[in-house]
C-alpha cells in the first residue's frame, strides 16, 4: 500500500469530515480514519447486536421451557418494543420519513407494506444495514481520491434505521437488564443449569453494553450539534432539512469578514462595449458623480480629524504648580475656526452632487453609496465530537455507571420494593422538573419526549432535545445524586435484607467496585480526552 502523507488540502487527505478526524489529538490519515472510525466500530456494533439479540431470544425460550410463559412473553415483548416504537413513529408521519426516491418509485401503500415487513423481520433489516456499512468501508480502502471521499460520505450519511438503534437502548436494553437481573436473584433458590444462568448473565451484560454505547454517543449531543454534528437518522426529513440547513449551517456559521461590495464598473472594465451617444453622456455623468462622491468621502474623512494649531503659535509648557503658591495660566485658544461637523459636510456635498442629476442617475448614485449596516453577532458554545479513545473511555465510564445502577435497583427491589419505588419516583419527578424548566416549547410532542427522557435519566444522562446550559455543573450533581442512591439502596438490602448465598456478596462487591471504576474512568476522560469547546457565531 502506498505511503500516505499529511496535507492541508482535505481532498488530498481524502478524509471524511462528517466524522472525527483526530485520535488522541493526532490527525488521522485517510486509511486510519477508515479503520478506526468506520470499519472497526461497525464490526463491534454488529457483533454486539448479534450477541444481544441471540441472548435475549435464548432467555425467552428458556423461560418457556421452565414453564414460565408470562416471563417468556414479557421478554419477547421487550425485544419487539423498539421495533414497535420505530414502526409507530414512521407510519404516523409518512411525509417526514418517505425519501424522494420513495415518493417517485413507491406509492404510500407500498411504502406502508415495506414498513410492516420491516417491523416483522427487523433483525434482517438491521443486519442489512451493518452489511452495507462494512461493504462501503472495505470499498473505501480499495479506492482513492474523490471516489474514496464519496464512498465515506455515503457511509456517514444518516439513515432511518439509526432511529431503531437509538430506541433499542431505552426500550429494549434498559428494561431487559433490570427485568432479567431481578428474575435471576428471585429464582436463585431454585435449581438451574449452568448454561441457563450463563445465558441470562450474558443477556444482562450485553443489555448494559448497548445502553453504554448509546449513552456515550449522545452524552453531549446538543453541544456537538451546535458545532455541526447531524442527527444520525433524520438528515433527509423535510422538517429536519428546513431546521438544520437554514438555521444551523447558514446562521450559525463561524464569524467571517464581510466582503466589500464590488462595483459594477469593475466587472465590466475589461469588456469592450460600443456605446451610443446618449449612453456615452450617461457614462460621463456617472463618472462625474463618482468623482464628486469620492471627493465628498475624502472631505468627510479629513473633517473627522481635528486641525492642528498654527505653526506660528508658540505653546509654552505650564509651570510646575506649587501647592497654595503658584497658579497655572490657561493656554490661549488658537484663533482658528472650529472644524465643521462631518455629517454636515457630507450632506452638503452629497446634496450638491445629486441636485444636478436626473432621477435615474440619483438612484444609481444612491445604490453605489449605500453602506452595509453592521449586524450583531451572537455566540454559542459547542463541542467537537469525541475521538476513538475518548469514546472508548466514555463507554467504560457509562458501562460501570449503569452496571452499578442496575444491580442496586434490581436487587433492592427484591427485598424492599416500596422503598425502591419511592426513591425512583422522587428521582423521576426531579428530572421532570428540570426538563420542563429548560424546555423551549410546551407542545404535546415536547411533553411526551420529556416524560420519556425522565425515564432515561433514571439510568443515564444524555443531552438530547435540551442543551445543558452549564453542562459540568449540571452533570456533577446528577452523578453524585445517582451514586448516593445506589449506595443507600445497596446498604439497605445488604444490612436489612434476609439473604443467603454467594451471589449477594458478589453483587455487593461488584456494585461498589463498579462505582469506583466509574469515577476513575470519568476523571481520566475529563482530564485528558474531553473534547474542546468552540465558540460558534451566528447573526
Amino acid at each position: 500500500m502506498a505511503k500516505e502523507s499529511y496535507s492541508v488540502n482535505s481532498v488530498a487527505n481524502t478524509l471524511c469530515h462528517r466524522k472525527s478526524t483526530r485520535c488522541m489529538k493526532i490527525p488521522l490519515k485517510s486509511t486510519e480514519q477508515i479503520y478506526l472510525i468506520f470499519l472497526l466500530p461497525t464490526l463491534i456494533n454488529c457483533l454486539v447486536y448479534i450477541i444481544h439479540f441471540s441472548a435475549d431470544l435464548v432467555v425467552a425460550i428458556q423461560h418457556f421451557r421452565d414453564e414460565n410463559p408470562l416471563w417468556g412473553m414479557s421478554t419477547l415483548a421487550i425485544i419487539y418494543a423498539p421495533a414497535l416504537m420505530y414502526f409507530i413513529l414512521t407510519v404516523s408521519r409518512p411525509d417526514w420519513w418517505m425519501t424522494e426516491d420513495d415518493k417517485v418509485t413507491k406509492s404510500v401503500l407500498a411504502w406502508f407494506a415495506l414498513q410492516v415487513c420491516q417491523f416483522i423481520g427487523f433483525v434482517f433489516f438491521v443486519l442489512y444495514r451493518y452489511a452495507g456499512l462494512i461493504v462501503l468501508s472495505v470499498d473505501a480502502i480499495n479506492l482513492s481520491g474523490n471516489e474514496r471521499v464519496k464512498t465515506l460520505n455515503v457511509a456517514a450519511a444518516p439513515a432511518a434505521i439509526e432511529l431503531y438503534f437509538f430506541l433499542q437502548a431505552w426500550f429494549q436494553a434498559a428494561p431487559q437488564a433490570v427485568f432479567q437481573t431481578h428474575l435471576l436473584f428471585r429464582e436463585s433458590s431454585k435449581p438451574h443449569s449452568y448454561q441457563s444462568i450463563t445465558v441470562q448473565v450474558l443477556c444482562i451484560i450485553m443489555s448494559i453494553v448497548v445502553i453504554a454505547i448509546k449513552t456515550a454517543s449522545f452524552q453531549r449531543f446538543e453541544s456537538q450539534r451546535v458545532n455541526g454534528r447531524k442527527l444520525p437518522w433524520a438528515m433527509w426529513l423535510k422538517k429536519y432539512c428546513i431546521q438544520e440547513m437554514k438555521n444551523i449551517e447558514a446562521e450559525k456559521a463561524p464569524l467571517q469578514a464581510v466582503p466589500l461590495p464590488v462595483k459594477d464598473e469593475e466587472n465590466t472594465a475589461n469588456v469592450p462595449i460600443e456605446l451610443t451617444p446618449p449612453q456615452e453622456n450617461l457614462a460621463e455623468n456617472e463618472q462625474e458623480v463618482q468623482v464628486q462622491s469620492q471627493a465628498a468621502l475624502l472631505d468627510r474623512q479629513i473633517s473627522i480629524t481635528p486641525p492642528l494649531p498654527p505653526k506660528n503659535v508658540h505653546v509654552a509648557p505650564p509651570p510646575t504648580p506649587l501647592r497654595g503658591i503658584t497658579t497655572v495660566t490657561p493656554l490661549p485658544v488658537p484663533d482658528v475656526p472650529a472644524p465643521p461637523r462631518p455629517d454636515s459636510i457630507y450632506a452638503d456635498e452629497e446634496a450638491k452632487a445629486t441636485s444636478n442629476l436626473e432621477p435615474n442617475q440619483r438612484l444609481i448614485d444612491s445604490s453605489t453609496q449605500s453602506l452595509k449596516v453592521p449586524k450583531r453577532k451572537y455566540s454559542e458554545k459547542g463541542l467537537d465530537e469525541d475521538d476513538p479513545i475518548g469514546k472508548l473511555l466514555s463507554f467504560f465510564w457509562w458501562f460501570f455507571f449503569i452496571l452499578a445502577r442496575v444491580f442496586a435497583i434490581a436487587v433492592a427491589y427484591e427485598f424492599f420494593p416500596i422503598t425502591v419505588v419511592a426513591i425512583i419516583s422522587v428521582h423521576y419527578i426531579l428530572m421532570l422538573v428540570y426538563l420542563f424548566y429548560y424546555s423551549k416549547y410546551y407542545d404535546i410532542i415536547t411533553v411526551i419526549v420529556n416524560l420519556w427522557l425522565g425515564l432515561v435519566y433514571i439510568f443515564s444522562l444524555i443531552e438530547y432535545r435540551i442543551k445543558f446550559k452549564y453542562a459540568d455543573w449540571c452533570m456533577l450533581p446528577y452523578y453524585v445524586f445517582v451514586i448516593a442512591q445506589n449506595v443507600v439502596l445497596t446498604l439497605i438490602w445488604y444490612l436489612n435484607g434476609d439473604w443467603t448465598g454467594f451471589w449477594y456478596t458478589y453483587i455487593f462487591s461488584a456494585t461498589f467496585g463498579s462505582m469506583a471504576l466509574c469515577v476513575l474512568s470519568s476523571i481520566v476522560y475529563h482530564a485528558m480526552f474531553k473534547p474542546k469547546k468552540r465558540r460558534i457565531y451566528s447573526s
